[in-house]
């Protein structure tokens, strides 16, 4: 059994990733607490998050010096390669020679392999980023797939999209480390004043810039031991999440419908712009996250959310043309957080993208059934993928012409800046794209139900 030092860890759940099929944030999640020391809990999540980011450049590059395949060796040895050379190859702050050296210590703990793993690693030290990689422009699918760590299926398709310079952005900005973003609890404090309480709790703080509750915080430890966090001043929630709530525009006092609400930041979040008045009724098909809903509202001081259980293609108990607002973010393929997401990359096949769509034209038509005459509806995915952003919305509009698209130059908290944004947001939809706009991938559209008679 591996010591449970931070590298023994990474090693472990790495290998647990591999071998079930876990999610590492959950396994993350669960198991770094039992390390005292914050400066370990950071660099196990460093070295999770990277090595499931950089595997498949890891593997060509340790290839290059392996005799035999590496499907070959034991789970833990593969994860123990891969750890060493990421910290040769992509952290500066760690000595090659230490990284050797560690990962020949953990190796010890499978008798037959400490040698490989110390030859293999030295050459990796000695040839660096001197790799053969395949030739961009004979090979792009290729030479993209293996350099910057993606799916080749995923590679093409993007490359058919965007080309090869926009498609080598994208993929770069999805290996960087993800930034945190938190929203104000407007119903408890400002903006500024969160801040200030931040900063003098010892974060770095910048205010965002798209929407008026959002700051990135950085050099933060454990946030759930933050005085602030635990008085529910603020909650985690990405920028271009927090968009979402401010499309709906929910006035106080009005009937709202979140379709798939878990774990509850979208829902939290109408809330707040509703001054806590009014009616949230927050589906979801998964009775334990309905718990994670009622958490998050009693922490932040919400009391008009009212969790419900049920798949978003019936919503049981929702009459028809009953709601002033509602929300659809559908389940999707999660393509626009791959930089959030370390795993996803290697959980996603193409042929999900093909049965999603359904699923979400379901969700959206039932979901329509539901709004006022006058009302509004708005649909988010996380995805950047035009099956289930803007090819599902013009079948939608085609099938419901009493759903007319909603001007969103006019609804968003930001101005836009470019061309192409103005254009699409001008028709009701815009898709924000994490290597031009510094957010997750994300798409929104928004409709207003009117009588087709008049």
């Amino acid at each position: 059994m591996i010591k449970e030092t931070a590298r023994g860890m990474a090693v472990n759940l790495l290998t647990r990733v591999e071998v079930e099929g876990a999610y590492a944030n959950l396994l993350l999640q669960k198991n770094i607490s039992r390390l005292i020391d914050s400066r370990d809990r950071q660099f196990v999540t460093l070295l999770v998050n990277g090595v499931l980011k950089h595997r498949l450049t890891l593997d060509y590059a340790l290839r290059k010096h392996l005799s035999k395949p590496m499907s070959s060796l034991p789970h833990e040895v593969r994860a123990i390669l891969r750890i060493g050379a990421f910290q040769i190859l992509y952290m500066d702050k760690v000595p090659p020679a230490a990284a050797i050296n560690e990962s020949v210590e953990l190796a010890k703990n499978y008798p037959k392999f400490p040698g490989l793993v110390n030859v293999v690693l030295r050459k990796v030290m000695e040839k660096g980023w001197d790799i053969p990689w395949p030739d961009l422009k004979r090979e792009p699918a290729r030479y993209l797939s293996v350099r910057y760590s993606h799916p080749e299926w995923l590679i093409l398709r993007w490359l058919k999209r965007w080309g090869a310079q926009e498609t080598e952005a994208l993929c770069k900005v999805n290996n960087e480390p993800a930034q945190t973003w938190i929203r104000t609890n407007t119903l408890k404090i400002s903006r500024e004043a969160l801040k200030e309480r931040l900063i003098s709790e010892g974060i770095s703080v910048e205010l965002g810039l798209l929407v008026p509750e959002s700051l990135k915080i950085q050099d933060f430890g454990a946030l759930e031991q933050l005085a602030s966090f635990q008085e529910g001043l603020f909650t985690v929630q990405d920028e271009s999440s927090q968009l979402v709530a401010h499309v709906v525009d929910p006035k106080p006092g009005q009937s709202v419908l979140d379709t798939c609400s878990a774990p509850g930041g979208k829902s939290t979040h109408l809330a707040q712009l509703m001054q806590n008045k009014g009616e949230i009724q927050a589906f979801d098909i998964h009775n334990h996250k309905l718990e994670l809903i009622g958490q998050l509202a009693t922490k932040l001081g919400i009391t008009i959310i009212q969790p419900q259980f049920g798949d978003a293609r019936d919503l049981p108990g929702i009459r028809l043309e009953s709601q002033d607002r509602v929300l659809v973010d559908v389940p999707c393929s999660g393509l626009g957080v791959l930089r959030r997401r370390a795993d996803l990359r290697w959980q996603k096949e193409e042929q999900g993208l093909q049965e999603l769509p359904s699923l979400q034209f379901a969700i959206l038509e039932r979901a329509a059934s539901c709004v006022k005459e006058g009302g509004t509806l708005v649909y988010s995915t996380c995805t950047i993928e035009p099956e289930e952003n803007f090819e599902l919305v013009k079948k939608f509009r085609t099938a419901h012409p009493e759903f007319e698209p909603v001007n969103l130059v006019e609804d968003l908290p930001f101005r836009l800046e470019e061309k192409r944004d103005i254009q699409q947001a001008s028709k009701g939809m815009l898709q924000l794209m994490p290597h031009r706009h510094g957010t997750d991938g994300f798409f929104l559209a928004k409709f207003r139900r009117t009588n087709p008679q008049e």
